[in-house]
């Protein structure tokens, strides 16, 4: 017996027998599911749930278990379908009935890839041989179960949670014993997956996506990815030798996806995504109007956005960071959310209003239907949240929040970091969620990428040609962490390059090194990234270095 084949039938439901088992007969199984009450969704999921648990871990020849799970699959599917329609629109953290609607969902993935890897090993029972004539059947039900595994991983990805246990492993088992089968790469029909399948794809398209950390993309950003990566599986293989470049570690038999390896892990494959990441950088020198194309595969172009593009990029960025040691962490930070929260504790907790009546240049600026004089009075309600750094490193932090339901964040939004006791109310460094993912105990988990550690309040104002005045917004100034040269401002809405900019500064709040200038114009500023949440601005770095020079 091979040690694969072991694997494959390792830490599955516990087989049953007995009274009030589900009858597994294809023939009446597909006359029960005829028979489900489709009107009543609840009433048939939980029929099919019922149905499914005893149908995966009941004794059962592997052709037959094989039978019956064909003929109820669609039906759970249809279940699935209907499950993601109650939460797919909804805001995240997911109220609790929503919640619970996505794992059952995730559950039917999993107890059907539990259900034909069973299946698998059954048929090739005792050994792991493949009986005479049976090779289709057991073709069949790898590529299902790596199937199911897969959508099970991205569901729980969608919603931002951790993927149930056994997922992983499940994937990882499967794909070993068809690749040991030669197996790997023949294709199966498989209408729910909406084309032919093969496990060699599957899997790799999973631990592609997984590579990248699905937590650090929107929902629809996910749905874009699963083609794109499906297109660069061909391109981005599994090497028994680590290549040169991003290869993150693929373990030989864990619960977990491909990263840093663990001390007490095996491992004899590295995933080479090398062929993405450079497709990705050639991408982002094509970007005209902020779009721009990435060819997964040959005569297969995919437009996708700029922004897309640079949150793969830093995607690649932080595979290579991994590496990097990790210090622990523990202490508390106090944490305000999004642009106008950190303006208004960087400015004493005044609301912007107020910051502008005293301003530097001690000018009432009266903006007339401006967004922010309809709100300034709830201001002073911005809240703020205490989290737990779980560990540190140069680039940022992993931390934790009691209260995912206290702390609605975002991928890709700001947040501002404070000391609390320990250090000055305006004191905030600055930082963006680069992931976020939601525990089961209630709390919220994120990687917060640090972009400056000191920032400062201000009001920009673009200056038209003739010296008049237009366009305003809130803003921080910043001094970047990665030496970025010139004066850099985060901002709340985007402007032209090549744009006159007045910096409009607070007597109370302003760096101590920029003295106060009356009027503070620069002749020049350019857009360094346009994230959507925010918009980064800078001086042009040809001006930068001239001044630095």
């Amino acid at each position: 017996m091979s040690d694969s084949y072991r694997r494959l039938g390792e830490d599955l439901p516990d087989r049953v027998d007995g009274a009030g088992v589900f009858v597994a007969d294809a023939r009446k199984v597909k006359a029960w599911v005829a028979a489900l009450p489709r009107a009543n969704a609840q009433a048939t999921e939980q029929s099919l749930a019922r149905a499914l648990e005893s149908l995966v871990s009941q004794k059962l020849s592997g052709t037959q278990r094989l039978g019956a799970l064909e003929e109820m699959r669609a039906a759970v599917i249809e279940s699935v379908n209907l499950l993601e329609s109650q939460f797919a629109s909804n805001s995240l953290p997911l109220p609790p009935e929503k919640a619970r609607a996505a794992a059952v969902a995730e559950n039917f993935h999993l107890m059907l890839g539990h259900g034909y890897r069973r299946a698998a090993h059954d048929i090739c029972s005792p050994a792991g041989a493949v009986p005479f004539l049976k090779g289709g059947s057991v073709l069949q039900s790898l590529q299902r179960a790596a199937w199911h595994y897969s959508r099970a991983l991205a569901l729980a990805w969608r919603v931002y949670r951790a993927p149930g246990a056994g997922a992983w492993q499940g994937l990882h088992r499967v794909h070993r014993y068809a690749a040991v089968l030669k197996l790997d790469r023949k294709l199966v029909d498989d209408s729910a997956a909406g084309a032919s399948q093969d496990v060699n794809t599957i899997y790799v398209q999973t631990l592609l996506l997984a590579a990248i950390n699905p937590y650090a993309f929107g929902q629809s950003e996910q749905d874009a990815l699963w083609p794109i990566t499906r297109g660069y599986a061909a391109r981005c293989g599994l090497s028994e030798q680590p290549p040169d470049g991003l290869s993150p570690v693929v373990p030989e038999d864990a619960d977990r996806g491909p990263g840093p390896g663990a001390g007490d892990e095996s491992h004899s494959l590295w995933l080479d995504l090398r062929a993405f990441a450079s497709d990705v950088d050639r991408a982002m020198l094509r970007v005209r109007d902020g779009q721009s194309e990435l060819n997964p595969s040959p005569g297969a172009a995919v437009r996708v956005g700029n922004d897309l593009l640079i949150r793969l990029q830093r995607a690649f960025g932080q595979i290579a960071a991994r590496g990097l040691a990790r210090l622990p962490a523990g202490h508390r930070l106090d944490t305000v959310l999004g642009l106008s929260g950190l303006h208004y504790f960087l400015a004493g907790q005044r609301d912007f209003d107020t910051f502008m009546r005293q301003s530097a240049q001690g000018t009432v600026h009266v903006i007339a239907g401006a967004a922010w004089t309809q709100g300034a009075a709830g201001m002073t309600k911005v809240p703020r949240f205490t989290g737990k750094a779980l560990d540190q490193s140069l680039g940022g932090y992993r931390m934790a929040w009691e209260s995912a339901e206290q702390a609605r964040a975002r991928v890709g939004e700001l947040v501002g970091l404070n000391f609390g006791d320990q250090g000055d109310d305006q004191e905030w460094m600055v930082g963006v969620m680069r992931w976020l993912r939601y525990e089961d105990d209630g709390s919220l988990s994120a990687g917060v990428e640090l972009l400056s550690r000191r920032a400062s309040p201000v009001a920009l104002r673009v200056v038209s040609a003739d010296g008049g005045s237009r366009q305003l917004s809130r803003a921080v100034e910043i001094f970047p962490i990665d030496g970025t040269r010139g004066r850099c401002f985060i901002s709340n809405s985007s402007v032209e390059s090549g744009s006159r900019i007045e910096v409009i500064h607070d007597v109370s709040s302003q760096f101590p090194e920029i003295a106060p200038r009356a009027p503070d114009v620069l002749s020049d500023v350019e857009v360094l990234l346009n994230a959507g949440d925010y918009v980064l601005l800078g001086e042009p770095q040809a001006v930068a270095e001239g001044e630095a020079a």
